[in-house]
């Protein structure tokens, strides 16, 4: 019996641990929208995460973020901080170029 004990214990404190150092990756509700050239409808990113550069597939505009993040659109692709185009909160929509996006939750 005390063996089962210390059994158990020992699996409670793994699982108690194991979940208290991952944390779920945080994630925009909603859907970012936006068009290329070559293609004849808008695409969309939906659902898109917190701090992850998305890369435009072409030359991109008329973004439209339907989104509950704050999108930050940058002229070339990678997401460079020296090339940020604008800042759309939740429910712009414009005409900027842009090659790459990412959303953050300010």
């Amino acid at each position: 019996m005390k063996n089962l004990r210390k059994a158990l214990a020992v699996a409670v404190a793994a699982a108690a641990l194991s979940t208290a150092f991952t944390s779920p990756a945080q994630a925009a509700r909603g859907t970012f929208v936006y068009h290329v050239d070559w293609w004849w409808a808008p695409l969309e990113l939906p659902d898109p995460e917190d701090n992850h550069c998305y890369n435009m597939q072409g030359a991109a505009d008329r973004p439209a973020n339907r989104t509950d993040r704050t999108a930050i659109l940058y002229r070339g692709v990678d997401c460079h901080d020296s090339e940020t185009v604008a800042f759309y909160q939740p429910g712009t929509v414009g005409v900027e170029h842009f090659g790459s996006v990412k959303f953050v939750n300010w």
